[in-house]
């Protein structure tokens, strides 16, 4: 459950517009890399001096988000931890513990940096549902970079056909209403943890496939780990406190 690190080349941001309105990280989910390289786009925005809002493909109630939020502003440990945790299909890690704690301190020491969430359960959420969560979130927060962590097939920033029907990506429905900056993690090597199996990153279809058009950025992990599987709120409560 250690933290990993990483450092994106610089030349990864070197076509970042101005102030885009949305930064979209399309990952596979199950990596213990993930909040890591999450966190290395943020301080890079943080560097620049800039507002944002770390966005997180996370399916959580009203008051689950507010105790988040008041946990990452210097409040308390929430109380009532989202069950969703114990079966995000790979979303949420132990590592994004470390990012929570990390968000915490940077806002101690005066960064402001706020997180949200845009997925729901009931009915499940379609691409065109979360990109109205995530617009309408930014409407109501104009001065900040929404950073946002999804699954890659999301993070497309255009149109494709899938088995012969028209997919339309929440990252292309965002660039229809503001500037956005997408980057594809291509992972090497290693294995993710998706609904407690273990798979071969290289087998997986995004990465077979690549980038392709629909990216503005390519994001290289070296090597990817499997998440080790939640085991309960009580141990994500007690990392919290430390």
């Amino acid at each position: 459950m250690s933290e990993s690190t990483f450092s994106p080349p610089n030349t990864l941001f070197a076509t970042l517009p101005q102030g885009p309105d949305f930064v979209v990280v399309g990952e596979m989910h199950g990596s213990r890399q993930n909040a890591a390289l999450v966190r290395s786009v943020a301080q890079f925005l943080l560097d620049n001096e800039r507002k944002i809002t770390l966005a997180f493909e996370w399916v959580l109630s009203g008051t689950e988000l507010e105790e988040l939020q008041g946990y990452v502003t210097g409040g308390r440990v929430p109380e009532h931890l989202p069950t969703f945790f114990l079966h995000s299909d790979g979303r949420f890690t132990y590592e994004h513990v470390a990012l929570l704690k990390w968000i915490r301190a940077c806002n101690l020491q005066g960064k402001k940096m706020d997180i949200y969430t845009f997925d729901r359960n009931d009915p499940p959420a379609s691409d065109k549902d979360m990109a109205d969560i995530l617009l309408s979130y930014k409407e109501n927060h104009p001065e900040s970079v929404i950073l946002v962590e999804t699954g890659n097939r999301h993070a497309r920033n255009s149109s494709y056909s899938f088995e012969g029907v028209e997919q339309v990506p929440m990252a292309s429905i965002l660039k229809e209403s503001g500037t956005i900056f997408s980057i594809f993690c291509r992972y090497k090597e290693g294995s993710i943890n998706v609904d407690g199996t273990s798979r071969d990153v290289t087998n997986a279809v995004s990465q077979i496939e690549g980038p392709g058009a629909y990216f503005d950025a390519v994001l290289e992990v070296p090597f990817s780990v499997a998440a080790e599987n939640i085991r309960s709120l009580t141990s994500i409560s007690g990392m919290l406190t430390i």
